[in-house]
């Protein structure tokens, strides 16, 4: 049998990750490990180096639109590249927008020579009737019974279990109250936590669990 994540931070901290029991909160231990594993990461993600992060990412298509068009909408905030055609598409402001669509502007878009812009939650890239294409992040959502995480560097995996499992300790120590058993847990998962996330940062993993 697989070994997974919640038998990994059972392991680590006797939290019974994979247990249909209920827990003090009423929520059963199945379903707090799922939550800490997604936001264990999601916090991952957000501290990769650019090309590990490229690994967690996903390519979106649309055809573009002009200003007032109906423009796509982003499930995140780390947009890696994007694409009109296949020219890579410069940055703009929103405030840009109009000009960059205007043919009596001496800064109109061009399909040799793309822009895009962010606006809220949508993006568009100009000029319109451009097949164009995106990178995005995908923040992935984790069960306890899983045993790898799809769309994510198998180096830093490890982190999500150690980050899950500090707030698995820190639920213990919440509920019982016995400082001496679970504070050097939670103090040693945490120095293991940071220091895979700076060998990640620094590409020294020679040394790291795996």
């Amino acid at each position: 049998m697989a070994w997974d994540f919640g038998a990994e931070i059972h392991a680590l901290t006797g939290f019974d990750a994979d247990s249909t029991s209920a827990t003090e909160s009423a929520e059963t231990f199945q379903v707090h490990t799922n939550k800490w594993l997604t936001d264990a990461a999601k916090e991952v993600i957000n501290l990769l180096p650019p090309h590990l992060l490229k690994l967690c990412s996903a390519t979106r298509t649309f055809t573009s639109t002009a200003t007032n068009g109906e423009t796509e909408t982003l499930n995140t905030g780390k947009i890696l590249s994007v694409f009109g055609g296949e020219k890579k598409a410069r940055l703009i402001s929103e405030e840009l927008k109009f000009e960059a669509d205007s043919d009596a502007s001496i800064h109109k878009a061009s399909e040799t020579d793309p822009v895009y812009y962010i606006q809220s939650n949508k993006i568009n890239v100009l000029p319109e009737d451009v097949a164009c294409r995106y990178d995005e992040v995908v923040y992935p959502s984790i069960s306890y019974n899983d045993v790898s995480i799809d769309a994510f560097p198998d180096e830093a995996e490890h982190l999500v279990t150690l980050r899950a499992a500090i707030s698995a300790a820190e639920y213990q120590l919440a509920i019982e109250q016995d400082a001496e058993l679970y504070t050097p847990i939670i103090q040693l998962l945490k120095s293991q936590y940071q220091e895979g996330i700076m060998a990640l940062k620094t590409g020294n993993m020679a040394q790291q669990p795996q």
